[in-house]
């Protein structure tokens, strides 16, 4: 049985019976968590700034990033640029503009503000800022990105392409022998799934989407302040800690992940699922604070291991749908793979009707039958996913012909 939800406006409920089916709800959720899924193994998980900032590092696979948690996230990154004598060029989401706390950034020369809310980083983004950077009087030493994960991997792919010659597009995949650019340095605003530490930039190019992934790509150090996620939309936060929960549900799920990423997976898994349950409509620290966590779980376990199938069919709507953010396609990848992640799909149901979202359908962002063949072309070079996904034996399951029924299914909707 599939689910529908009814768009309801929450306007046609009193305030009251709001508040009475929330309780209600919340109610029923942590029953059925506790009841199918357990606590947290992580012990004594923080609620406020003060235990965050004193909390052990809760990652076990090692990670190549300098993690730096603070309260005072821009004053942090700019003392500690003065201090090194470094020369920054800045790489800032335009949606911070309005946002007093982050006037002394925006104040920089040396900057480039990306539109992350009208696309995913493209390979020609990369090009231009390049060229910017490469301009300058006075060389820059390190690219610093400021936003949420689209925008650090521009600013990461931005620091890689700055020592090797060509195009973008030219070092989108895996295992390319590439020289070391400037050191790039990350202040993330909004929780996701560990861009600020993972050695992978994801970028649209003409042909394809799919990641520069290079140890060179990694952030060299990330300062991290949940407190600085307090003007993010609902919309944003809700659909990024979905693609939050995707990865570590996948990563759990996955035949090819290490122990140690497995096992940050479990921790994050279990995070995630606690704060979505809890609702992600209003700031509240506690959330923010676990969140930040969770987006390091999140990039600690994508570093030894590997997402699977959904990932793996949401490359191909992103490819169709320019619109379509990454988040929000994985999100409807999920919603079709009922069969193969049970748990996923139920959870992502009751995820979406909790937090009173709409389910998000293919067609919303002009995706259609006209392009299940181009999809199912992008989706079937997904190899490492199907593998992390189906194992050694994969190709006799991710064939052509059950990609392309994923896809005519979520077209159909």
């Amino acid at each position: 049985m599939e689910y529908t939800f009814p768009r309801v406006s929450p306007s046609a409920f009193s305030l009251q019976n709001r508040q009475d089916m929330r309780k209600e709800k919340t109610v029923l959720w942590r029953a059925i968590f506790f009841e199918v899924w357990g606590e947290t193994k992580m012990k004594n998980v923080p609620a406020d700034m003060e235990g965050f900032l004193s909390h052990q590092p809760w990652w076990r696979t090692r990670v190549p990033t300098e993690i730096i948690r603070s309260r005072e996230g821009v004053g942090e990154l700019l003392r500690r640029l003065e201090r090194e004598n470094r020369n920054p060029f800045f790489v800032v989401d335009s949606v911070l503009l309005n946002q007093p706390v982050f006037a002394s950034l925006l104040g920089q020369k040396a900057l480039y503000l990306f539109d992350a809310s009208a696309s995913e980083p493209k390979t020609g983004d990369v090009d231009t800022v390049v060229s910017m950077v490469k301009s300058a009087s006075k060389a820059h030493d390190v690219v610093v990105g400021i936003g949420g994960g689209a925008t650090m991997d521009l600013a990461k792919a931005v620091g890689i392409c700055l020592a090797n010659p060509g195009p973008a597009q030219t070092y989108q995949g895996y295992g390319l022998d590439m020289k070391k650019g400037a050191d790039i340095w990350v202040l993330p605003t909004l929780s996701g799934t560990g861009a600020e530490i993972t050695p992978i930039a994801v970028l649209r190019g003409p042909e394809k989407k799919l990641g520069i992934n290079n140890p060179y790509t990694a952030p060299s150090v990330a300062v991290i302040d949940p407190g600085l996620t307090s003007g993010v939309r609902k919309y944003n936060r809700f659909f990024t800690l979905m693609d939050c929960y995707f990865h570590h549900y996948e990563i759990v799920n996955s035949r090819t992940s290490s122990e140690d990423a497995v096992s940050d997976a479990r921790d994050g898994l279990s995070l995630s699922r606690n704060i979505l349950m809890s609702g992600v409509g209003e700031f509240r620290m506690d959330n923010a604070v676990r969140s930040s966590m969770v987006s390091i779980l999140g990039g600690s376990s994508t570093i030894g291991g590997r997402v699977g199938a959904a990932h793996a069919i949401s490359y191909g709507l992103s490819n169709s749908g320019p619109a379509l953010p990454h988040s929000v396609a994985v999100t409807i990848s999920m919603l079709a793979l009922r069969e193969l992640y049970p748990e996923g799909y139920e959870d992502t149901v009751s995820f979406l009707r909790g937090n009173g979202m709409e389910v998000p359908k293919a067609g919303d962002f002009g995706i259609g039958a006209k392009d299940v063949e181009k999809m199912t072309k992008t989706a079937l070079g997904m190899e490492k996913l199907w593998q992390s996904c189906f194992g050694d034996r994969w190709k006799e399951r991710a064939t052509e012909e059950y990609i392309r029924g994923i896809y005519e299914r979520i077209v159909s909707l």
